[in-house]
């Protein structure tokens, strides 16, 4: 007995360790129930948290389970023991596992349990009086006389210190917070850059700040530039995962022939040029945040393979047949009507629902217009600090700005006091640096501009696949995106956007000779969006 009380007070001191010096939650985690294991043969722990938002206890750390059979144990609160302990708050023995109706063995990671009978411990976890998660380990009977209450005791020491390691976790997140709100004349800056002063876009950061403490997947809706990589880089570092990898890609920016080998890797030889194997987006984020942008671009191939990592957290290399498992969390976006592209056939069902656990929509900057000024800050400050001198926005510049409708929305604000800034050597922007001169402001321009049929293209249009001269601006530039900038306003609201969209797109092709790749730099979009357009809204391809 003494032999084994000095056993427990040596795995308290190394739990003490890993729990308290440790910067990644999981692995202090997955050393703590590795030391059990090794000090007093306490097998095959685990140590399961509560999502809040998916409503399940999952398991966080099994270091003697496979990835693919950590990421089975999902349970509802009362399902099975886990989750029997963690709905009842109370601790829990089995003396068989293989005799009790309540074991699910839903990882099967519990096998020949006839042949080597043991038992089964678990205690709440808890971080102050509210349950998160369990703890439980196996006591096998060949390995020697088991006393259940002095386990159960021991154990319950180190859930409480867990529970404490879960609540600093969530301390630091809460205080990072706040250090940011309290910082004088700075606005509010989420983790990641997210300016929100706005109550919509306020509102917005809570719900990402409530799904990144989870596995769900989390689906941003948005217009472009509304600042869906910035937010998803801030769930990625509000989450546990924060020390992980984070990789972005852009599914519209790939041919498609590429997409698939991007993201799941292809091994050697398995198409031309294909000299050496080659991890995918999905391995390189294995154990952090995919960032899929322009989700909707993807064909139904991919969705296809996308659907079962979501389902199985499993796939295979182009050209290969090993199974790869990844521990991923994703975050898709999209400014594309998601609703629309099912209907029509264009997106899986089943891949919608998939993504859309945690939907959380970035208004566009027209509509959180108390957010102007403090972007125009933040920006500025960047800005200032990146070309050596401390430059600020003169008030007929910020009513300039807050009265533009902000076509390309936080991308196109910062742009254009990016261009002031370069433009001039002064300290102080007016309104003409920020191409506000003549009252309602380049986006304003651009949204009541197109390009007439017949009408000529002017020589900047036709020149650059970035910039156009707008009327009334000499010397002025700015970002055309998928604008088409001409001569003669079209009254706002004449032409339904879809309409009007592809009205520009087929001007576009009929100026460039139906050349798509030349079309595509005019309209500022590549030539697989420039395909995708084309066949959403019906544009005759009798000469392309």
């Amino acid at each position: 007995m003494e032999q084994r009380a000095v056993a427990e007070l040596e795995a308290l001191r190394e739990i003490g360790k890993v729990l308290w010096l440790g910067t990644d939650i999981n692995k202090a985690f997955t050393s703590t129930l590795t030391i059990l294991g090794l000090t007093l043969e306490m097998e095959n722990g685990t140590l399961s948290l509560f999502d809040p938002v998916t409503g399940e206890v999952f398991v966080e750390a099994a270091p003697e389970m496979a990835d693919e059979e950590r990421i089975l144990g999902r349970l509802r609160p009362g399902e099975g023991i886990i989750g029997r302990i963690f709905h009842t708050g109370m601790p829990m023995v089995v003396p068989d596992i293989a005799a009790e109706p309540l074991f699910l063995n839903r990882t099967g990671s519990w096998r020949n349990l006839e042949d080597d009978p043991r038992a089964f411990i678990g205690v709440p976890i808890r971080s102050g009086r509210v349950t998160v998660g369990v703890l439980t380990v196996d006591r096998r009977y060949a390995a020697g006389p088991i006393s259940f209450d002095r386990d159960v005791r021991f154990l319950e020491v180190v859930a409480g210190m867990a529970g404490v390691r879960v609540r600093l976790q969530e301390f630091e997140g809460t205080r990072r917070s706040a250090a940011i709100e309290s910082e004088p004349g700075v606005p509010e800056i989420a983790r990641g850059g997210v300016v929100a002063v706005d109550r919509r876009m306020r509102e917005v950061l809570d719900r990402v700040e409530r799904a990144a403490r989870s596995r769900a997947t989390v689906f941003l809706r948005g217009e472009s530039g509304t600042g869906k990589e910035v937010v998803a880089r801030t769930v990625h570092e509000a989450s546990p995962r924060a020390r992980r990898p984070f990789v972005a890609v852009s599914c519209a920016a790939l041919a498609e022939s590429l997409l698939e080998s991007e993201l799941f890797g292809h091994e050697k030889g398995a198409f031309t040029g294909a000299s050496s194997a080659q991890k995918g987006r999905f391995e390189m984020a294995d154990g952090g945040t995919l960032f899929l942008d322009e989700v909707g671009e993807l064909s139904l191939a991919a969705q296809a393979k996308l659907l079962r990592v979501l389902q199985e957290r499993q796939f295979e290399r182009v050209g290969g047949r090993r199974t790869v498992t990844v521990d991923v969390r994703l975050v898709a976006a999209t400014n594309r009507d998601m609703e629309d592209a099912v209907r029509n056939g264009r997106f899986r069902l089943d891949l919608y629902h998939r993504l859309s656990v945690v939907t959380v929509t970035l208004p566009p900057l027209r509509e959180r217009p108390d957010d102007i000024p403090a972007l125009a800050e933040h920006f500025l400050r960047e800005l200032s600090r990146d070309n050596g001198r401390e430059v600020r926005l003169a008030p007929d510049a910020l009513a300039h700005l807050v009265r533009c409708r902000w076509s390309g929305n936080v991308r196109q604000l910062r742009n254009c006091l990016e261009r002031g800034v370069v433009s001039t050597d002064r300290t102080l922007l007016t309104a003409a640096d920020v191409d506000c001169a003549q009252g309602d402001g380049t986006a304003c321009l651009l949204e009541r501009i197109s390009l007439p049929v017949g009408a000529a293209a002017p020589a900047s249009l036709m020149g650059s696949d970035l910039a156009a001269r707008a009327p009334g601006q000499s010397g002025a530039t700015s970002p055309i995106g998928d604008e088409l900038v001409g001569s003669e306003p079209v009254p706002r609201g004449a032409v339904p956007p879809e309409e009007d969209e592809g009205s520009r797109i087929r001007r576009a092709l009929e100026r460039c000779g139906f050349v798509k790749a030349k079309a595509a730099r005019l309209l500022g979009m590549t030539e697989r969006q420039l395909r995708y357009r084309v066949r959403k809204y019906g544009v005759p391809l009798e000469r392309l």
